[in-house]
């Protein structure tokens, strides 16, 4: 197939860079703007460099190319243009070429089919393969088989061998929503996430950061992936690279990926010599200087090495977690581990991202409280606040309690991550004094305290989540600088008509059993999260308190408020190519820019 490619006529490139032109010519009625335009012309050239990634056998950087094309026209909302439909052509092509994976391939086809019924195969890359896929997708849209517009396959060439059709859920495209014409477009697609690349970090490092090895190997391409602190989906990139001999730089403008990189391959074609030569550009809306890595009159060199690793999505993985890739270390393996923990880790922002919880490095306050709740505790005479008439103190008979009339609790803390959150807790308890005609100067006795005040460290741990409802367990720990952690409740007993004008010691008044100075808890609880910076709670929980023990169970309901600090100012200096470069005071952004995302 190479051979065939390779002695394919001048006049078959010709008709198929004339095919594509005229595709472009049509942009004004797509985009219906000088934008538009500029956006078919630039995926008019993604996919002019992804056939020539193809035909040098680089199907990953040709599919990460095209990939990022129908990302840009979703965003132009060109989904639906004739260039699309190409790209999705293109795109079969590469899954069954260079991955052998014949269901990929009928999915784009179905996929520019529903833009395009009348679309044919791209000369330049029609196969047997290829061809008999394509005739899966013209069956799977009801739509009849065309006629070839060149042959096949070189002679001798045998058809790709049928494989089982792919299953209901394969066949499915995400394109819906009828068009004019009958076409249907991607607006409701999801977006292709390529499952192989890792997630950007949750905190970018730097302001623009871009992780890169110290070396690469020669004549191999070089996939670059960088992210900016501020607007990350909005910011655009450049890398600019030159060529051993050339004088100039060549400037590549990187594309968003779908995980929300921007991207580039530079061609292994301009890796030669003894070190590449690069700089790197990001702008950002509302600024005016932009973003550098690197310039043209400082570059930045990195050393071109027989035997470096490749610079493809392990090397990022393993570069985002700060692990050394050059030859100076023990040779590289294919670790899954760290992709599937970075992968891992990217799930968990998508779903922070999708919904609204708690951002991990938050910090958070709760006000709630409760009502009355039930204690236990054996029988304690040192609480009794009464005596016989005899002087001595009586005794509170052991046994279950009221807790109090209510609780109020307050809270301060951080959010460490998606699952776990440490705070400092401060717990008020009231009982009022119930009494009849109670004197208590005239036995000496003392009067019942009436509130407790306690303070706990408490953990709290999210042991399952859905969207944004969580259950959670806790556990506390604290003491009271002012007695006891919390009081039970004992009952008057005593009325006046059934005594007379006096009551027996004890029973004219209400009572109180206290706790100890020290306690600890655990507790269960749920969490819904109105929005990311507000959630409702409600918690079940159990107390112990030491010296004496005492037992209290009591049920919490309350309001959490959040608030993360993002950081920000200048970009920070490095001296040296390479280095940062500081935007001076007067280009801050507007007060009225739009804010960072």
């Amino acid at each position: 197939m190479k051979m065939f490619r390779r002695f394919l006529s001048p006049l078959v490139a010709f008709l198929f860079m004339s095919t594509l032109l005229s595709q472009a010519g049509v942009a004004s009625a797509a985009g219906r703007s000088g934008k538009g335009q500029d956006t078919v012309s630039k995926v008019v050239e993604i996919n002019r460099q992804a056939l020539a990634q193809m035909q040098a056998g680089k199907y990953e950087a040709a599919r990460d190319a095209l990939w990022g094309a129908i990302t840009i026209l979703s965003d132009a909302n060109l989904s639906e243009h004739a260039i699309s439909a190409r790209t999705h052509v293109h795109l079969a092509a590469v899954y069954m070429t260079g991955f052998n994976d014949r269901t990929k391939a009928i999915k784009q086809f179905v996929m520019a089919l529903k833009i395009d019924p009348n679309i044919k195969i791209t000369p330049q890359v029609e196969t047997a393969a290829l061809d008999e896929a394509f005739d899966a997708a013209h069956g799977q849209t009801g739509l009849a088989t065309q006629a070839r517009t060149a042959p096949a396959a070189p002679a001798g060439k045998a058809p790709a061998a049928s494989t089982p059709a792919p299953a209901a859920e394969e066949q499915a495209t995400p394109a819906s929503g009828a068009s004019a014409g009958g076409r249907r477009g991607l607006r409701g697609a999801k977006k292709f996430v390529d499952r192989e690349e890792p997630a950007p970090p949750a905190r970018v490092p730097e302001p623009f950061y871009c992780p890169l090895p110290d070396e690469v190997p020669p004549k191999e391409d070089i996939l670059v992936r960088c992210v900016t602190q501020k607007q990350p989906r909005k910011a655009s990139a450049t890398v600019f690279y030159r060529e051993k001999g050339a004088e100039d730089f060549t400037p590549l403008p990187m594309t968003r990926s779908p995980k929300g990189w921007l991207t580039a391959t530079v061609p292994g074609a301009a890796v030669t010599g003894t070190a590449f030569q690069y700089y790197l550009e990001a702008k950002i809306p509302g600024t005016k200087e932009p973003l550098t890595i690197g310039s043209a009159d400082g570059p930045n060199l990195m050393p071109i090495v027989d035997g470096a690793a490749t610079v493809n999505n392990t090397v990022l993985a393993l570069l985002l977690e700060g692990r050394d890739t050059s030859t100076r270390t023990e040779p590289m393996a294919e670790d899954k581990a760290p992709l599937e923990e970075i992968n891992r880790q990217y799930q968990i922002d998508e779903d922070l991202r999708r919904y609204h919880r708690r951002l991990p490095g938050s910090f958070f306050f709760s006000i709630g409280g409760g009502a009355y709740g039930s204690t236990y505790h054996g029988a304690m005479s040192q609480d009794s606040h009464d005596k016989d008439a005899n002087g001595n103190r009586l005794q509170i008979t052991g046994g279950y309690s009221l807790a109090s009339l209510f609780q109020l609790l307050g809270e301060i803390g951080y959010q460490f991550n998606d699952k776990f959150a440490m705070s400092l807790q401060a717990r008020f308890q009231y009982t009022p004094l119930d009494s009849i005609s109670w004197k208590p100067e005239d036995t000496g006795a003392s009067i019942p305290p009436s509130y407790a005040l306690a303070f706990f460290l408490r953990g709290q741990y999210a042991f399952f989540t859905g969207g944004n409802f969580q259950a959670f367990g806790s556990g506390v720990a604290g003491f009271s600088p002012t007695g006891p952690t919390f009081l039970g409740y004992v009952p008057r007993k005593c009325t006046l008509g059934g005594y007379g004008t006096t009551c027996p010691p004890g029973t004219g008044h209400s009572d109180t059993v206290s706790a100890g100075p020290v306690a600890v808890g655990v507790g269960v609880g749920v969490m819904y999260h109105l929005e990311r910076w507000v959630a409702i709670w409600v918690e079940a929980r159990g107390l112990s308190s030491f010296g004496p023990i005492m037992l209290l169970g009591e049920y919490n309901l309350g309001l959490s408020f959040a608030l993360k600090f993002e950081k920000s100012g200048a970009a920070p200096v490095q001296e040296g190519p390479g280095g940062w470069e500081r935007p001076p005071d007067e280009d801050k952004p507007p007060a009225d820019a739009p804010p960072s995302e």
